[in-house]
């Protein structure tokens, strides 16, 4: 090969290597991402999906497309986001479920923290203790007295064995040192038409799910059971304040990409949001649905699903609930 020639190959290689990292270097997104919510249409998670999809998608420049992939209480769609490829393009709109509980019931198919890249804590879902107004407590105090007096005597209602408001009523159980029986259902709409009809006189879930027949008078609420006090019910004092220090349950939502993504499009996407959740028409809206509205840096996302973990993991064993 004559010199002019070796000249040519060196420039025809230098040209592809700088044409490779100019397409590299291309600012994230170019393309619509899919976010996959890992249950059906029109609930929480949901709704809390489409308003963060709208204004998600102004920040990044790109449509942002809902895709439900609803099964297995939440796995199928969590697993899809598992096996996604690591380049930002899809996302998962993770929560408690299959995220920091259903790994301590039974084997699932992936990793909560290798298959998975936390983006930001977006809300955090405000959860009430309810009774049935027959039962003769109107504070915290005065339904663990109840409780302890007749251990065994009081069930209490949830949405379904191993979900978070199961969980919610053992981790009560164990801290406040008192029996009760669990009644699963296939939903909270089921356990709250039982709850007020007093089959079933205690029960865990979302302020959402029940302020109306709380207003009603068919429900009391006796406290809220996150680490702070609602702003849809502000006068509600939680359970921690109520005597039972260190009790804390929330169900929440978090952004997640495939582990493996590169940082700067991790980066990217938190930026994007941090944009989106300082809108105010964005809080309003999930405020609307009954969410506390957070918005967290990766850092802080993280750590939130390790602590979410260990806690849920040590109530499963104390629980016996593993398979």
């Amino acid at each position: 090969m004559n010199r002019r020639d070796a000249l040519g190959v060196f420039a025809a290689l230098a040209t592809t290597t700088w044409l490779g990292r100019a397409a590299a270097a291309k600012p994230y997104p170019q393309r619509p991402v899919t976010l996959i919510v890992p249950y059906s249409p029109g609930g929480a998670t949901d709704n809390v999906a489409r308003v963060i999809a709208e204004h998600m998608q102004a920040a990044l420049g790109q449509p942002v497309i809902i895709d439900n992939r609803a099964g297995a209480n939440g796995r199928i769609g969590t697993l899809a986001v598992a096996r996604a490829a690591p380049d930002g393009y899809v996302l998962l709109l993770g929560g408690i479920g299959p995220i920091t509980i259903a790994p301590h019931i039974e084997k699932v198919p992936y990793d909560p923290f290798q298959d998975f890249a936390p983006v930001s804590l977006l809300v955090k879902n405000d959860v009430v203790l309810l009774v049935n107004p027959s039962v003769p407590a109107r504070r915290l105090d005065e339904l663990i007295a109840l409780l302890k007096a007749e251990p065994g005597k009081f069930n209490y209602g949830s949405s379904g064995t191993g979900g978070p408001f199961h969980l919610s009523g053992e981790l009560f159980k164990s801290l406040a040192g008192i029996e009760m029986t669990h009644v699963p259902y296939k939903g909270d709409g089921p356990a709250l038409v039982d709850l007020m009809a007093g089959n079933v006189q205690v029960m865990f879930t979302t302020i959402s799910a029940s302020a109306a027949h709380i207003r009603a008078g068919k429900l009391v609420a006796l406290a809220c059971a996150g680490e702070a006090r609602s702003n849809q019910m502000p006068d509600l004092p939680t359970i921690a304040e109520s005597g039972l220090p260190g009790f804390s349950s929330e169900t929440w939502q978090a952004l997640f990409a495939p582990g493996g993504t590169p940082a700067g499009i991790v980066e990217a996407l938190q930026d994007g949001l941090a944009i989106a959740m300082r809108d105010p028409r964005l809080r309003q809206a999930l405020q609307a649905q009954g969410n506390s509205v957070v918005g967290s840096d990766v850092a802080t996302c993280a750590k939130f699903v390790r602590d979410e973990y260990d806690k849920w993991g040590g109530v499963v064993r104390k629980a016996q609930l593993a398979g």
